[in-house]
């Protein structure tokens, strides 16, 4: 029997958001791992990797028929299990076949777990009357820092196996012990539409700068400490704090963002985070040193944070009748700039310089900033 209590949900949701961000950054540390063990070159283990991505994308569209049949609760607390067990796959998989069908497995309740978190998110924000997707995604952040480290303690503690299973069980029991609390099903149930989420006329604004929102986002993931490694020929852990700095400056950004969301507005906080997005950027591509590209990626982490919940919550309100429908369709889009920004990045880096080709974020963040007036549904509770 689930509680009714909107305080309580807010912090069970944030629970599974903490615990997919915890299984993600348990993952990192297998990756090098992976390849080595299945003994392929990076082009096909780069190929590989798209499954899980892949999966993802698949299974978006067909979350919010779930949601509408069983509810975000429910769906949340199924995919959930399913995320916990599916995360072993890529893990063990002794061969590249299994490995991608692991890959697209795990990928497929990313997915739709996603969809599921954020729809209820939203149901959430609507019964206290106040925005909260912001820490939701925080904890996420929060939950992919802390993963990286407990994941590598681990595995290098106990083993590849060892570490999996863990984690696994971890997030499971951190799961089971939230979703009781968690809004009942009939919050939303039957109010995600009974068709595909294919973006429609009044989500497709919000998906295109969701697309190139998670485009920037995917883009520094894959692309920051390359460009650390080459502008300033430093080793590989000097290079990774600029990714780690930008992680820590996201989560900072969501964990204030609902606050900022409530006093300033949404179009304003989105036209102001873009901003700050394309100025800390295009600082981090031209520093004369080290030091001062990493605070630029600080100050571009805190201004990308909060694009992608906001988005999201707007996806969500556009479609009132169809909440977990609307969600889905603005993440699918979102989901696919996350998938095809970096290869982007790497083929304009390919013919001209990675520092021009990382530009086109610049220009991402800018078009974001044009267009932030979109998001204004997101202040609707």
């Amino acid at each position: 029997m689930r509680t009714a209590d909107p305080a309580r949900a807010r912090w069970a949701v944030a629970a599974t958001f903490l615990l997919m961000g915890l299984l993600i950054g348990a993952w990192v540390p297998h990756v090098p791992l992976a390849k080595e063990r299945l003994d392929v070159g990076p082009g096909v283990f780069g190929l590989a990797l798209l499954a899980i991505a892949g999966g993802a994308v698949c299974a978006m569209p067909t979350a919010g028929v779930l949601i509408n049949r069983f509810g975000s609760a429910a769906m949340t607390t199924a995919m959930g299990i399913l995320l916990c067990f599916a995360f072993l796959g890529p893990v063990l998989a002794p061969s590249l076949p299994l490995f991608v069908a692991g890959g697209f497995v795990m990928g497929m309740a990313i997915g739709s777990m996603d969809v599921s978190m954020n729809a209820h998110g939203i149901a959430v924000e609507k019964a206290l009357g106040r925005p909260v997707m912001s820490m939701l995604h925080g904890s996420y952040s929060i939950g992919c820092t802390i993963g990286t480290f407990l994941g590598a303690f681990l595995l290098e503690t106990y083993g590849e196996w060892q570490q999996a299973v863990m984690m696994a069980l971890l997030c499971l029991a951190i799961l089971l012990g939230a979703t009781p609390f968690l809004l009942p099903g009939h919050a939303d149930k039957g109010l995600s539409g009974s068709h595909f989420a294919w973006p429609t006329r009044a989500t497709i604004g919000l998906g295109l700068l969701c697309f190139l929102a998670l485009m920037i986002e995917g883009s520094i993931i894959d692309w920051s400490a390359i460009l650390m490694r080459e502008n300033f020929l430093v080793d590989a852990g000097v290079a990774a704090l600029g990714f780690a700095f930008y992680q820590g400056g996201m989560a900072l950004a969501r964990f204030t963002g609902d606050w900022i969301r409530l006093r300033m507005g949404a179009a304003r906080m989105v036209f102001l985070s873009a901003l700050l997005t394309a100025l800390g950027t295009g600082l981090a591509l031209v520093a004369p040193s080290p030091a001062l590209a990493i605070l630029a990626f600080t100050f571009a982490g805190l201004g990308i944070g909060n694009i992608a919940p906001v988005l999201f919550a707007g996806g969500g309100r556009l479609e009132p009748t169809a909440p977990g429908r609307g969600i889905a369709a603005v993440t699918t889009l979102g989901y696919t700039g996350f998938l095809s920004g970096p290869p982007l990045i790497g083929f304009v880096a390919q013919v001209t310089n990675l520092t021009f080709a990382l530009f086109l974020t610049v220009a991402a963040a800018l078009i974001i900033a044009i267009f932030a007036r979109a998001v204004r549904p997101a202040d609707q509770f």
